[in-house]
């Protein structure tokens, strides 16, 4: 196998004029190794075209990177989780592609459980691939062939592996979405499948992300963490005054405090031991010993997560999400080291912008209904989005027999339960506990298979879909569809199967929109950098002189987004500027 080893910019300049005609590169690097990225070095850059392989020593030839800084963006990048790679070139040089081709996605995209390039590799060219000089020293005074051998290997799978995985994703395309053949990632790769088009373009988005950050208020992070801290001792040592030595985060030590001492009557989980759960308790909430222990555990919850962030927050006050880019089936991003997007509504306050800049932070308006009343052609639903009109009103409405103008705010919240609930086919219980803990409404049971009822009768698509999957389940144990832009999916549960393709199409969507809104900030030469992306949000750190202009772009980013993949429904996006998080 044959490459060039650079450690000069003269030779570097030499061998990149050879690679100028190819739209795309084969890439990868070679980092020292560091938990935090951002002190972790990059020291080999390799890459190539068909025919020719580069690798680039920055350790030797550190004026190298400019002439990298100021070629590679220019090209396409095909490689291998290449999130990695543009994490660490756009963190430590600025240095993006111009679009990407991902060899780990499109592996999951087929539907392979395992996606290692080593997995890959065996799979797709039958060979086994040696990854053992993955964990030597890459920041050696000198490196060795062997090294250097096994960087280059790494580009030379890829020119192999790259048009066979193109092939098998094409095979499963099926045609539409006219709007995605003018794309970059399309016209550059010659890529067909509608899915694939979208989940690349968006490899590129989430390196950046991953590399961007979010800032964060340490000392007043650091101060509530040490107020609850005081909060939570007290309140437990006033517990164990008053009651007696009790374990309030022990479920068998709660079970025999609440069941022997206080006489309760719990009801048993599938193990035959008393439930404890804060769910079962909140039935008790009036006896005092009960509302403080669940008060106890809330306080305990919210001081473990502070506790958390406070150890992700690094050097420049910013925490580094790792985000997993198909975190679930339905296509929806998942978050890590912390879970950015799973972040209480009171903590949110906490994650701010630099000074002179803003958070420019939107949501789609109702899309999981939106996308609902689309999917299943409920003209109800369609027509009231249509029109403007309150959604959560016109539900109360139909269903509780009321004027408009006369349902409550407390009819809204039970109206927003049953819309967000029975599009997914939630039991009455299922509905009244769900109304009781997401909206604070209390119904029984009886009043929620009423509601259950009428719903359906005001709504009688959904009745129909979720009759045709119970059918299917029944009849095949499985049911297989697509979402709106053409992500397949199988489901073998009716939650499941009522879930995958609306939340699935919600995941396209935001995606989409990443996508749109990327390039078109790029284009007006805005500097807005998406810090968070959170199932239908997405949260932008931009200067401040920029923000309106950028709140606008990412409002018709959106709208737009959703407009490719809802025909008849109307997408809305809700668009803020602040100084924190919190809205």
């Amino acid at each position: 196998m044959e490459f060039t080893y650079i450690t000069d910019t003269e030779t570097l300049r030499g061998e990149l004029k050879k690679l100028e005609d190819s739209p795309y590169l084969y890439l990868d690097i070679e980092t020292t190794t560091h938990e935090d990225f951002t002190k972790t070095k990059i020291r080999l850059v390799q890459f190539g075209d068909d025919k020719n392989t580069l690798v680039v020593d920055l350790f030797e030839c550190p004026q190298c990177a400019e002439l990298l800084k100021e070629f590679l963006p220019k090209k396409a990048w095909i490689g291998h989780n290449l999130k990695f790679d543009i994490k660490n070139l756009y963190y430590h040089y600025g240095i993006e592609p111009l679009t990407t081709f991902d060899t780990f996605i499109a592996s999951v995209l087929l539907g392979n459980e395992r996606n290692s390039l080593q997995a890959v590799v065996e799979r797709y060219l039958g060979e086994y691939l040696d990854k053992s000089e993955q964990l030597s020293n890459w920041g050696a005074a000198t490196l060795t062939q062997s090294q250097l051998s096994y960087a280059a290997k790494d580009v030379e799978i890829l020119r192999r592996l790259f048009p066979i995985l193109l092939k098998e994703l094409n095979a499963r395309a099926d045609g539409g979405k006219e709007f995605l053949k003018r794309t970059r990632v399309a016209e550059i790769f010659g890529l067909e499948n509608p899915v694939a088009i979208v989940e690349m373009a968006m490899v590129k988005e989430t390196g950046k992300l991953e590399a961007n950050g979010f800032m964060v208020d340490v000392e007043t992070l650091k101060g509530m963490l040490k107020k609850l801290k005081l909060e939570l001792q007290k309140a437990q040592i006033n517990f164990v005054t008053r009651y007696g030595k009790v374990d309030i985060f022990s479920p068998k030590q709660v079970a025999q405090f609440l069941t022997r001492r206080l006489g309760l009557k719990l009801p048993s989980t599938k193990k035959g031991n008393a439930a404890t759960d804060d769910k079962t308790l909140s039935e008790y909430i009036d006896n005092p010993a009960v509302a403080e222990i669940v008060r106890i555990r809330k306080l305990k919850k919210v001081y473990d997560k502070i506790r958390e962030l406070v150890g992700f927050v690094r050097e420049d006050g910013r925490v580094y999400p790792e985000f997993k880019q198909i975190g679930a089936k339905t296509g929806r991003m998942a978050a890590s080291s912390p879970n950015a997007q799973n972040i209480p509504r009171d903590l949110r306050k906490i994650f701010r912008a630099p000074e002179g800049k803003r958070l420019v932070i939107a949501d789609f308006s109702q899309i999981e209904l939106r996308i609902a009343a689309e999917y299943v052609n409920e003209e109800r639903m369609i027509e009231a989005f249509k029109k403007g009109e309150d959604m959560h009103v016109i539900t109360a409405s139909l269903v509780l027999g009321k004027n408009k103008e006369e349902v409550t705010k407390e009819e809204r919240q039970l109206a927003k339960a049953m819309n967000y609930g029975l599009i997914y086919g939630i039991s009455a219980k299922g509905l009244m506990e769900y109304a009781k803990f997401g909206y604070g409404v209390d119904i029984t049971l009886e009043e929620a298979k009423e509601l259950i009822k009428r719903f359906f009768k005001a709504f009688p698509r959904f009745y129909e879909w979720h009759k045709s999957l119970r059918e299917a389940l029944r009849e095949k144990g499985r049911v297989e569809g697509k979402t709106l832009l053409g992500r397949h999916y199988v489901a073998e549960t009716f939650q499941d199967a009522a879930n995958y393709p609306i939340q699935g199409t919600g995941a396209d969507m935001l995606k989409l929109a990443v996508n749109i809104f990327s390039h078109q900030a790029k284009e007006w030469g805005y500097d807005a950098r998406i810090v968070n992306l959170v199932h239908d949000e997405i949260v932008c750190e931009v200067p401040e002189e920029q923000a309106e202009d950028v709140a606008e772009l990412l409002k018709e980013s959106m709208e737009y987004a959703g407009s490719l993949l809802l025909k008849e429904v109307p997408v809305e996006a809700d668009v803020n500027i602040s100084q924190n998080w919190e809205k």
